[in-house]
């Protein structure tokens, strides 16, 4: 997070026009920043108060209602979107080796439930080619979210091109983009008004013509935004030290060739850098090792969304499930110093060679 003094003095602006919410001049602002970093011709962004949020404003501004689907291996706040936006969550089985569904089984899916939307994952806001989905999506005359919570700062392939598509990012204290909490929609700018009647309580725009329809609370405020304008001036080297230690766990971790990771560093901003154990008891060793060692990692996406109770699926969701219970996260940061990168990566290094060795 930036220090109070680069952006507590932007709020000037937000106190002289006397509006610190409501589309405010520095949400903005903030929004036409992130569209000129990462947006297209025809990209809109509407900045949202949270990651949930910006899932669930699509569903809403469609007019979603009914099943919609999405992968059962994703952390629980894509469930809890589309429960925010009135919908039926459906889960739907992933593939073992890109972690995210395949276009095939959302096809099957959205036969077998006659669904009129989807929301799929770029698993930990790596890069995912999922312009496959967004075919399927439109043979099915159906909405895609794409839930990229992790995933602002990498390159995009920009397919809110198609006016279907939705591309919803976090801003939370935990993401690379971090404001502390807040949410970013990209998409067509033919959509945009509806976005943010869905996100204002489904109240339109005092200069447009329109019926109200429901919506939720869903806005940034110019607080945050003013963080995020801070945010935005360093990110370049936030994300640079972080696609660093990205490349340092990579080439460490090709020494052990029953572990997978993504070795690219461009292809993520790195919330954290995500590891595929052998087989779930490594991976519970290897958690126990690392804790010991004094460095604190995560458990992701677990437990499978499967293993809640009371929600549908389309079929059993055995990848998830194993996934899950595979799968750990050691931590990458923003300001981590040359002599803690190399601390952090002799701990994972050690842990991994205790853990396997007890396989």
């Amino acid at each position: 997070m930036p220090p109070l003094g680069r952006w507590a003095g932007m709020l000037a602006e937000a106190y002289e026009a006397k509006r610190f919410s409501n589309f405010g001049l520095l949400s903005v602002r903030l929004e036409a920043s992130l569209v000129a970093a990462w947006g297209g011709e025809h990209t809109a962004c509407v900045l949202t108060s949270s990651g949930t949020a910006a899932i669930a404003a699509p569903l809403i501004a469609r007019g979603v209602t009914g099943p919609v689907l999405l992968p059962a291996f994703t952390f629980p706040a894509t469930l809890a979107a589309i429960k925010m936006a009135g919908a039926e969550p459906v889960l739907v089985d992933v593939c073992p080796t890109s972690w995210a569904v395949a276009p095939e089984s959302l096809d099957v899916a959205f036969i077998a439930t006659g669904a009129r939307a989807a929301v799929v994952l770029a698993p930990f806001g790596l890069r995912t080619d999922l312009a496959p989905h967004a075919r399927v999506a439109e043979r099915h005359g159906a909405v895609l979210v794409i839930d990229d919570a992790a995933g602002l700062g990498v390159e995009r392939s920009c397919l809110e091109t198609m006016p279907w598509v939705y591309e919803a990012y976090s801003l939370h204290a935990t993401k690379p983009f971090s404001i502390g909490e807040g949410g970013a929609v990209f998409a067509h700018r033919s959509v945009e008004e509806p976005l943010r009647r869905a996100i204002n309580f489904g109240l339109p725009n005092p200069d447009a013509l329109g019926e109200p329809t429901w919506g939720i609370n869903g806005k940034l405020s110019e607080f945050q935004a003013a963080v995020g304008l801070a945010v935005a001036e360093t990110f370049a080297d936030h994300l640079a030290r972080r696609r660093e230690m990205a490349t340092r766990y990579a080439a460490m971790v090709a020494g052990f060739p029953s572990v997978r990771c993504r070795t690219e560093s461009t292809d993520g901003a790195w919330q954290f850098f995500p590891l595929l154990l052998p087989e779930v008891s490594a991976a519970d060793r290897f958690f126990v090792e690392t804790h010991g060692r004094g460095m604190e990692i995560r458990r992701y996406y677990t437990p499978s969304l499967s293993r809640y109770h009371g929600v549908e699926r389309v079929h059993a969701c055995p990848v998830s499930e194993d996934l899950a219970g595979r799968m750990c996260c050691v931590p990458v940061y923003s300001d981590a110093t040359a002599g803690e990168i190399d601390e952090m990566v002799a701990i994972v290094e050690a842990a991994l060679r205790t853990s396997l060795a007890g396989a």
